[in-house]
């Protein structure tokens, strides 16, 4: 069996208007490796995602994960499938959570679709996840309203990986917390991947983010590629202007915005 679970060659999507929003992208992500996608907003990199998942078909190249390729048509037990093989954590938990259904609930539902199992078991196995994101059996009987944002994203985690995907999808997952918060998230999704051996594409327009979570990473800009590499080497010594200008808007010590220059 191939270590490689996405292969993304050659991808182009074309919009109303003839606007390209991704344009020749490649790339691969390899069993329990973290790519990160980084750009600022209108990169292409939130496109790509949703062309990894199915909710957007390429204009041109191939999608291929865990070793098929991406068709536009998918039948219920094909969909079923693939929710197996990746799953999406989006940036804002609460929008994406329904807001009458208590947590267990939420996080019970990929279950009872997924696996064969009594009540009895879903409900002690949607205990067992929220425990592995931080949180405890009363938070089950809660709504999301009733959760902090911190806490609504590690129910979208729980979620996520309630149907044991080989691939994780995180679309700016820590962009919406406080900077206390996105570090308890980065190393819950750290300890995660070191226990189960997912694999993630992380989407971030934060180099600072991306430098804690991921092993390898491309830098997009007008829907192209402009610069990958091991993201240690990357970020220590960065090829092109733009991924220099986007280390500089990371803030550090004696940082001072007006000196930062797009």
């Amino acid at each position: 069996m191939s270590d490689i679970l996405i292969r993304a060659e050659g991808l182009r999507k074309v919009f109303a208007k003839d606007m390209v929003a991704v344009d020749d992208v490649s790339f691969t992500v390899a069993r329990g490796e973290s790519l990160a996608v980084v750009g600022e907003s209108g990169s292409g990199k939130t496109t790509v995602a949703r062309m990894l998942l199915g909710l957007e078909h390429p204009t041109g190249g191939t999608v291929t994960v865990c070793g098929r390729v991406r068709e536009r048509r998918a039948g219920s037990a094909e969909r079923r499938r693939r929710a197996r093989e990746i799953q999406i954590v989006f940036q804002d938990p609460y929008s994406s959570l329904d807001p009458l259904q208590r947590i267990g609930t939420v996080v019970e539902a990929g279950l009872a679709l997924h696996f064969p199992m009594t009540q009895t078991q879903r409900r002690a196995r949607t205990l067992e996840l929220l425990e592995s994101v931080g949180l405890a059996e009363r938070h089950a009987g809660m709504l999301p309203r009733q959760l902090s944002g911190g806490q609504r994203q590690r129910v979208a985690i729980a979620r996520a990986i309630a149907v044991e995907p080989r691939v994780l999808v995180l679309d700016e997952a820590v962009a919406a917390l406080d900077v206390s918060i996105q570090a308890q998230i980065l190393n819950l999704l750290a300890d995660i991947r070191e226990r189960s051996g997912i694999s993630y594409v992380f989407i971030s327009h934060d180099l600072a983010v991306v430098h804690q979570i991921s092993d390898t990473a491309i830098v997009m800009r007008d829907g192209r590629v402009v610069e990958r590499g091991p993201t240690p080497q990357l970020l220590r010594a960065p090829e092109t202007d733009y991924t220099k200008a986007l280390l500089a808007a990371v803030p550090h010590p004696g940082w001072k915005p007006q000196r930062t220059r797009r």
